[in-house]
């Protein structure tokens, strides 16, 4: 259970790092070229692996954002933005139908829980520079630290008579780290309310397959996830 024991450290670290950000966040929100807040929405997810069909898992992300201005003129404005955010990942697979007398897979579930901080750059063009508000494009990477992952299986006989749980701690082999490259929209408005739609994908593998079950056509495994996420700014 090599991430159940290394959690604890992550979780006391990003309790160090929400402090540290929310002082800069209250310092800075109310000078002319600072910003922040927070955000929380959903995510939609999925892993490639030639063993666990690509189904998109749902789950939950929450975070804390600061950004500074670094262009305002020509009409175009330009901000690099800092975030933080719990990010929940994973993906799961369809029931899996045997023969009369085996066993088919009712569920297959694995999820992962990450602390992630993207580097955006976010611009707007035709911008009024007395106004955040209008639609802004993000773009940037972000490395993630992986705290936990979890697997369930349910499986029942082929009559649905009977059933068997199973769970496991790191039953996939995974690195602690994921580099990603982050893509999407903002749409601000009311000065203070955003709503985003981004995607998310590994750029680095964050693992292999065990090819004692898979036959090895894919030979890394990479997170794919959309946010959908509503942002507050202070």
């Amino acid at each position: 259970m090599k991430s159940l024991d290394i959690s604890g450290f992550f979780v006391k670290c990003t309790i160090l790092i929400v402090v540290f950000d929310i002082s800069v966040v209250c310092t800075f929100a109310q000078k002319t070229d600072f910003g922040g807040g927070f955000t929380f929405g959903n995510t939609i997810s999925a892993m490639s692996a030639e063993n666990i069909p690509g189904f998109w898992k749902t789950g939950l992300t929450t975070g804390l954002f600061g950004h500074v201005k670094v262009v305002d003129k020509y009409k175009v404005r330009m901000l690099l933005q800092m975030d933080m955010n719990f990010t929940m990942k994973g993906t799961r697979t369809k029931p899996n139908f045997g023969a009369e007398g085996h066993y088919r897979r009712d569920k297959y579930s694995l999820s992962f829980g990450y602390i992630e901080f993207p580097l955006l750059v976010r611009l707007r063009f035709n911008s009024p520079k007395t106004s955040n508000d209008g639609l802004w494009l993000d773009i940037g990477p972000s490395v993630g630290f992986l705290l936990y992952q979890r697997t369930v299986q349910i499986i029942t006989t082929h009559g649905g008579r009977g059933g068997m749980r199973y769970e496991w701690d790191d039953l996939y082999d995974l690195k602690r780290l994921e580099f990603a490259l982050h893509g999407g929209i903002t749409y601000v408005f009311k000065r203070h309310h955003g709503i985003s739609f981004r995607f998310c994908h590994s750029i680095l593998p964050i693992g292999t397959p065990d090819y004692e079950y898979t036959s090895g056509l894919l030979k890394k495994h990479y997170n794919s996830t959309f946010h959908f996420v509503y942002s507050f700014q202070l």
